[in-house]
């Protein structure tokens, strides 16, 4: 779909942060032989989701349980709220001390200076699941940690969140190439979008000498 130059610049702009907020997947070494449902039970320590997530569309999402001994069992999301859902997870139990000096920086780093605001937990559920089925619903299925880090969830009612979330980019799916994929990759998945939205159903940008936009 042909784009004015104003336009061009405003999603140009929009994207280089999001590719700059996906330039690396979680560095945190992956725990899953403590699975998330287990914990829970336990009560919530704090949930963080970045303030521009929706403007920017990615962003870490960020859901953490104390557990009576005192240690953080927390998973993290990758969520990319314009196409693709949950791009990465990780689920981890550490040290109060680990999570705040170590795990949580490192996790808020890549926001370009954003401010995290501190959410219910039944509107991370609600925003992450909301994410997930928005992506699926043009075929692309979450990451596979997804599965076992979603159990921080257990037991939420997500409708007990009030905030609506919509997802996409002006009113339809945006795919932003990241640096992690392919020509290959990212071709397989501007294919699919054609196929399940139709010829001007959806936009891309894809970073192989110059932006390219549909």
């Amino acid at each position: 779909m042909a784009l004015s130059e104003k336009q061009r610049q405003k999603k140009t702009e929009k994207k280089n942060k999001k590719r700059k907020q996906s330039k690396r997947p979680f560095s945190l070494p992956m725990q899953f032989g403590n699975k998330a449902a287990g914990y829970a039970k336990f009560p919530v320590h704090e949930c963080l989701v970045p303030s521009g997530l929706f403007e920017n569309g990615m962003g870490s999402v960020i859901v953490a349980r104390k557990t009576p001994e005192g240690d953080i069992a927390l998973s993290a999301f990758v969520v990319d709220t314009y196409c693709l859902g949950v791009k990465n997870a990780m689920f981890k139990v550490a040290r109060e001390f680990e999570y705040e000096q170590t795990i949580k920086p490192n996790l808020l780093e890549d926001h370009e200076g954003q401010e995290f605001e501190r959410v219910h937990v039944a509107c991370a559920k609600k925003l992450v699941e909301g994410a997930v089925g928005y992506a699926e619903g043009f075929g692309f299925p979450p990451h596979a940690d997804y599965r076992d880090a979603k159990g921080i969830f257990d037991g939420v009612d997500a409708a007990a969140c009030p905030v609506p979330y919509t997802y996409g980019y002006e009113g339809k799916p945006f795919y932003v190439q990241g640096p992690y994929e392919s020509p290959h990759q990212s071709k397989r998945i501007v294919d699919k979008l054609h196929k399940t939205c139709g010829e001007g159903g959806y936009d891309y940008m894809i970073f192989s000498g110059e932006e390219t936009f549909q």
